[in-house]
């Protein structure tokens, strides 16, 4: 009986998981061509000065836990 619990709350988890994937309580998302799932960005934060490159950091979340990082 723990075993088909465990199974249906697991499935349960997978579906809620699934169906938010697509959902961003952000403001602001980051698509990427080579990933499938939606990122949401928490923060931006930038460095800017004269004859310097632009500097940015981007702090961001997903669904995906398994994202690559290159």
């Amino acid at each position: 009986m723990a075993k088909v619990l465990e199974d249906l709350v697991n499935q349960l988890g997978e579906k809620v998981v699934n169906g938010l994937a697509g959902i961003s309580h952000n403001r602001y998302t980051l698509t990427i061509d080579a990933l499938s799932s939606p990122i949401s960005i928490l923060q931006v934060k930038s460095n800017e000065q004269l004859n310097q490159p632009w500097h940015y950091i981007i702090n961001f979340t997903s669904a995906d836990k398994a994202i690559r990082c290159y």
